[in-house]
């Protein structure tokens, strides 16, 4: 029902008449999520890569957000990329270069305690609101 609810509300957004790519990048987070166990599955995956694991500490932390290459999210992601991409209409390059646009916002969002355990009180329903927060901005 979750996934419904995000696919739908996504769906009949996707128009994205200001072209920024908020709606691919829920979209993305959401498949990559559940390709990866959750949202707590993603996190742990690009904690354990070497050259991003400072980085998204910066964005789980309460400090600035440091801003990733979309390389470096491409190589942390690695096939799993490929596939969510794939599954919204993108190529492995416009997916990391959304994501390294936009998941430093959303892991803040899901952290806010500056702790990564705080993702464990957010589901996707939460990020879907926070991002559609943002959207409507």
């Amino acid at each position: 029902m979750l996934n419904e609810l995000i696919s739908g509300v996504a769906s009949s957004l996707l128009k994205d008449t200001d072209g920024d790519g908020q709606i691919q990048a829920i979209q993305l987070f959401h498949q990559l999520s559940q390709q990866n166990g959750g949202l707590n599955g993603l996190l742990s995956l690009l904690l354990q890569n070497v050259d991003l694991a400072s980085i998204v500490q910066s964005w789980i932390s309460n400090g600035s957000n440091a801003q990733p290459q979309a390389s470096q999210i491409e190589n942390a992601l690695g096939s799993s990329l490929g596939q969510a991409a794939a599954n919204i209409g993108l190529n492995s390059s416009q997916a990391s270069h959304l994501l390294a646009q936009y998941l430093p916002q959303i892991i803040n969002a899901i952290t806010p305690n500056g702790n990564a355990s705080d993702v464990n009180s957010f589901g996707m329903d939460d990020v879907a609101k926070i991002m559609l927060k943002q959207i409507i901005k």
